[in-house]
């Protein structure tokens, strides 16, 4: 029978092992650590994204549309934001806005134009924007010191230099939104400089649609509600409120939850930044572009003249007349310089033409290559061409040179 023996020293390194690490585990400190990173891209191009998010999250389909020319294409929409004013401009626009709310749509409408006279649908519910100018208030000058002090108060209470910049560049005055008793009263901060209009307000007029439900601050009215037919019509002068840099402020998400209709799609109309040329290209057709390059670098290559490394001039060996006549006429050839090499001939025969026909001096083009041809008894046309043509190939250089050589004897 054998028997296992364990080692003293085995059995001392991994009682050492267990205990360094029981203390390791032990020693280590875990915690989360959150990092704020910057905006994305699509953020920057939709104002409104964090609203759709938010949307979402709450269980309601969010769809972007570009124009009202779209609407007739979407199926199940439950509300529709104008998140842009002056979008109703044209009467069939308004018709059918007008329509859709007889039949029981939801339209949330932004009328923070700076002048309601070409808002059609504005107009047409009788309600006006009103900018205000408020006087700058006397304030008391505080130090610089007291000023940092005032924000690292701030930044240990947790709130972000976004928000602190907020409160500095400008004075909140809420306005009260109330609902029934299940719901309460909500805090808003309209922009204060724009507010809403009606003459049922303050009994200055008459107008067919009449507010229901108004909300307002010391400032002004911010929000009207009006029933169209089965529809329901919100007007505000800020949609600023629930963009992504303050829907997160008071009670704005809570408020855009419940003005939409819970039912169907949440339809945001907006002005849509499009995806330029180059950046469609870059993302659907890399491979294009790369081969583009490609075959722009091979024909350059193929054009650029060559240039080698600088040589010092070598005096010792020199080159033959008749050898560098040679490679002056091959190096013009190469660059298609062959009416260069041929003009010396032409000239020459066109000189001995002068001398030898006494019309030749005074005749036009035309004529001088009539007089050549009946000299030389060469038909026009070939006189024609080895003069005015400069498209040769080897062929047609050696017989323009053939033709104009036996010219010249003719002469």
């Amino acid at each position: 029978m054998n028997r296992v023996s364990v080692s003293p020293r085995l059995v001392v390194g991994l009682v050492a092992l267990v205990l360094i690490g029981w203390f390791l585990y032990y020693s280590i400190e875990f915690y989360e650590e959150t990092e704020e990173s910057q905006w994305s891209l699509e953020a920057f191009r939709n104002p409104y994204l964090a609203a759709e998010l938010f949307m979402q999250r709450s269980d309601i389909e969010v769809t972007d549309v570009d124009s009202l020319a779209r609407l007739d294409e979407l199926t199940n929409i439950g509300t529709l934001f104008f998140s842009d004013p002056n979008q109703v401009q044209s009467p069939r626009q308004l018709q059918q806005v007008m329509d859709w709310l007889d039949v029981g749509g939801n339209v949330i409408y932004t009328a923070n134009s700076v002048s309601d006279n070409d808002d059609l649908l504005l107009q047409e519910i009788g309600v006006e924007v009103e900018w205000r100018d408020y006087e700058d208030e006397e304030r008391e000058d505080t130090s610089l010191a007291e000023t940092f002090r005032e924000y690292n108060r701030q930044i240990r209470e947790g709130k972000s230099p976004e928000e602190i910049a907020r409160e500095l560049s400008r004075d909140t005055w809420l306005t009260t939104v109330a609902f029934d008793d299940s719901i309460g009263s909500l805090e808003i901060a309209f922009e204060t400089e724009k507010v809403l209009q009606h003459p049922y307000l303050d009994d200055s007029g008459d107008s067919q649609y009449q507010p229901f439900s108004w909300s307002s601050s010391e400032q002004g009215v911010h929000m009207m509600q009006f029933e169209i037919g089965s529809g329901l019509l919100t007007v505000i002068s800020d949609p600023g409120i629930w963009t992504s840099y303050r829907i997160f402020e008071y009670d704005h998400a809570y408020l855009l939850w419940l003005l939409s209709s819970g039912e169907g799609v949440f339809a945001l109309l907006r002005s849509v930044v499009r995806d330029s040329l180059w950046s469609l290209i870059t993302r659907n057709a890399g491979e294009l572009l790369i081969a583009g390059g490609l075959l722009l670098a091979l024909w350059i290559w193929h054009v650029v003249y060559r240039f080698g490394r600088m040589l010092p001039r070598d005096l010792s060996r020199t080159r033959a007349l008749g050898e560098h006549f040679s490679s002056i006429s091959h190096y013009l050839w190469h660059r298609r310089r062959g009416a260069y090499l041929i003009a010396p001939l032409r000239q020459r025969v066109l000189r001995r033409a002068t001398l030898t026909l006494g019309e030749f001096a005074r005749a036009d083009h035309a004529r001088q290559m009539e007089l050549i041809a009946e000299r030389a008894d060469v038909s026009l046309d070939a006189v024609r061409r080895v003069f005015d043509s400069d498209d040769f190939s080897e062929t047609t250089f050696v017989t323009t040179v053939r033709l104009l050589k036996r010219i010249e004897q003719a002469l």
